[in-house]
């Protein structure tokens, strides 16, 4: 007997859902630990602390005592575009719904940026992405998928771990999140490019 999954496309409505999972969360600070695995000649492993600060739509990692092996790790900063924002720097494909996971690709509009794609896989359920690969045009590829935790009304990040697959070197590690402060004062100095 043969069993036939009847595989769907994504939804863009849930894609839509899942760039603003918190809608009235406009800060947070938090604490980070990062222990990563640098795979060299001899692996090394590390453990960092940091902070986290969220500033809608910014968010940035700040890891203490980073040595310049890892120095691409020191400040992990993100935005989440809303999904207007999304449609108008990526072509937006959704690709696969298997009942669980919906899955989606996003291709930069820009010519000339380092990222060739990146595939969000989001929970139907929950409207959570799980995870995000970015593919860069030099072969490499970042990979994030997390956890989250309910922290008061709020879905916030638990956990994360991370696959770097770049030329000349990998890193494997996860981070960890605790201690949050929903709508904490967060300066926007905190995002500033460092002189």
């Amino acid at each position: 007997m043969i069993t036939v999954i009847a595989v769907a496309t994504a939804s863009l409505s849930l894609l839509q859902r899942a760039t603003n999972p918190n809608p009235t969360l406009n800060s947070y600070t938090a604490s980070a630990q990062l222990s990563a695995t640098i795979h060299a000649v001899i692996p090394v492993h590390k453990t960092f602390n940091g902070s986290v600060y969220y500033l809608r739509p910014n968010r940035k990692i700040e890891f203490q005592n980073v040595p310049n092996a890892l120095s691409k790790f020191r400040d992990l900063v993100s935005t989440t575009p809303t999904y207007e924002q999304a449609t108008q720097q990526y072509d937006i494909t959704p690709m696969t719904d298997d009942g669980t996971v919906s899955k989606y690709s996003l291709v930069p509009k820009k010519t000339g940026s380092r990222v060739k794609s990146v595939v969000v896989t989001i929970n139907d359920q929950s409207a959570l992405v799980s995870t995000a690969q970015w593919n860069y045009t030099n072969g490499g590829s970042l990979t994030w998928a997390q956890t989250y935790e309910t922290v008061g009304t709020y879905r916030l990040p638990a956990q994360a771990t991370i696959g770097a697959r770049f030329p000349g070197y990998s890193v494997d590690g996860t981070v960890t999140f605790s201690n949050y402060q929903p709508n904490a004062t967060v300066s926007p100095s905190v995002f500033a490019s460092p002189h």
